[in-house]
């Protein structure tokens, strides 16, 4: 059984890349740090290694046939060092170099759909970067770009609901018209898992996207549905949320960065479906999905 090694492992993807790994007969390996014991969902051998210790990662490496990288953040906390260049740029560079330095040839990396050379959002920048460090190693490497993903522990649909869930009546943001293409968790998991013994994907970068394409008002109808209810939606002027990204977008308990807001403008769809048939992989639709797990 080929052994495959997980970075970011106890996340949101993570968990969800460790049950497909399992299913699908591979052996599990997890990168955590000290202190994040316990947060696997699924099981998995756990190595200690930290992806901005090149040294942790090597010695993580021995053995391995395959290395899948899932290592992102949606949002900074600078005081802690959780930038996006040190969690996208140069946490990319340390793993892609430590496989390569120790012949662990086939590397999977999750990047981001937008991501782009001349992106606008330092999170997309960040992307392209970690991008550029795994295609300019000796890798057999394959780049997945993913959209909105949701699942039963996603950030983003889940913290709608939460705040849905609290009021009748909901606002957005201008006219709502934002478009956006969310992807199941497990559908991304299968494709990064099918993906390591697939010779036909190699060298080559995917978009992930899902099946529909919504209006982010179209989102907040579907997540209202599934809770059950009938909200009001209402619009909110950009300029008021703008004012108020300006104030206080950098404090941890405000719900939207001006990175994240840049993001949710541009759009978040991808016409790009070819991964989902060359690895045989049937995509989720959102609302049934979302209603399995949201009452």
């Amino acid at each position: 059984m080929k052994k495959v090694l997980i970075t970011g492992a106890t996340g949101f993807v993570g968990n969800a890349v460790i049950e497909s790994l399992n299913r699908h007969g591979y052996v599990p390996y997890a990168l955590v740090r000290r202190g994040s014991e316990g947060k696997l969902k699924h099981p998995a051998v756990e190595l200690y290694g930290d992806v901005l210790k090149p040294d942790t990662l090597k010695k993580a490496m021995h053995g391995m046939d395959a290395v899948i990288h899932l290592v992102g953040i949606i949002r900074e906390q600078p005081s802690k060092w959780i930038t996006f260049e040190n969690m996208h740029t140069r946490a990319s560079e340390n793993v892609a170099s430590a496989a390569a330095e120790c012949g662990v040839k086939r590397f999977i990396h999750m990047s981001a759909n937008g991501t782009r050379e001349n992106a606008v959002s330092m999170y997309h920048i960040t992307k392209c970067r970690g991008e550029s460090a795994v295609m300019t190693k000796n890798l057999d490497y394959t780049i997945f770009r993913p959209s909105l993903i949701f699942g039963q522990r996603d950030a983003f649909i889940n913290m709608l609901a939460d705040y849905m869930k609290k009021t009748p009546v909901f606002s957005y943001f201008g006219d709502g018209s934002y478009p956006m293409q969310p992807v199941y968790v497990r559908d991304v998991a299968d494709c990064f898992v099918k993906a390591i013994d697939n010779s036909e994907t190699v060298g080559k970068t995917f978009g992930l996207c899902g099946p529909e394409v919504f209006t982010y008002k179209q989102l907040l109808q579907v997540i209202s549905r599934a809770l059950g209810k009938h909200h009001i939606l209402l619009p909110v002027p950009e300029i008021f949320i703008k004012t108020a990204i300006g104030m206080f977008g950098k404090a941890e308990w405000f719900p939207i960065t001006k990175d994240q807001f840049i993001m949710l403008k541009e759009g978040n769809v991808c016409s790009d479906d070819s991964a989902f048939r060359i690895l045989g992989v049937e995509r989720h639709r959102l609302e049934e999905t979302v209603r399995s797990y949201l009452k």
